[in-house]
């Protein structure tokens, strides 16, 4: 009879999962382990009933660094929540998902559009909640401001070298050195085509060099 009871209880505490989630854990350097945060997180599952899927350990996949391109782990979280594996992802803290604001926007608008939920034990986030919704809001405005101040960072970076008599751009090949064998080669009767092979150069810098000597002539006899 009490096995009969048991067996009911532990079916009922099977069957009474709210939700399915994945565990998203990584840490900054080798040196570290996340051994800890995958304790705390499964502790918080426990406490809400939630049904842990999958875990992506970073770690693992070898891979770390916040703004390492093959977050191996990460691409196959964002993959496995677009095939609807689960509906809420629990981290540690949201700098787990990426340090830079543009990062951390990016990897939530992505779960966002495929439908998931993001929970941060640190911040004590939810973004199923009206509080994680806004806080959603909160993190694009404050990406969006930090890219503009970035851009005009550089803006005004680039006014000051200007001013310091900085030059930007590729650095050109017409030197006068390229532009006298040019000539030279020209006189000889060789025409556009072989003058740009044999020096390497484009047809159109051959015809640049000739015009350049030109201009340089007639300069030359008005002065």
């Amino acid at each position: 009879m009490q096995k009969h009871i048991d067996e009911i209880v532990k079916s009922y505490a099977e069957d009474d999962y709210v939700l399915d989630v994945a565990l998203y854990v990584r840490v900054s350097t080798a040196s570290q382990h996340t051994e800890n945060q995958i304790w705390e997180l499964k502790e918080i599952c426990s406490r809400n009933r939630w049904n842990i899927v999958e875990i992506y350990d970073e770690t693992a996949s070898g891979v770390l660094g916040a703004n390492h391109k093959n977050r191996t782990e990460l691409k196959r979280l964002l993959d496995d929540a677009g095939r609807k594996k689960f509906d809420k992802v629990v981290v540690w803290s949201v700098d787990r998902i990426g340090r830079s604001m543009k990062n951390l926007v990016n990897v939530l608008s992505q779960l966002k559009d495929i439908g998931c939920d993001i929970y941060s034990y640190k911040q004590s986030i939810d973004t199923s909640t009206t509080m994680g919704s806004s806080f959603f809001h909160m993190i694009g405005i404050f990406a969006e401001l930090e890219n503009n101040m970035r851009k005009e960072r550089q803006k005004i970076g680039i006014r000051r070298a200007l001013d310091n008599g900085a030059k930007f751009g590729r650095k050109s090949i017409m030197t006068d050195k390229l532009v006298q064998s040019v000539v030279n080669l020209r006189n000889q009767g060789q025409s556009i085509r072989k003058i740009a092979s044999a020096l390497k150069i484009s047809t159109g810098t051959v015809q640049n060099a000739c015009a350049k000597m030109v201009v340089k002539n007639a300069v030359r006899e008005s002065a």
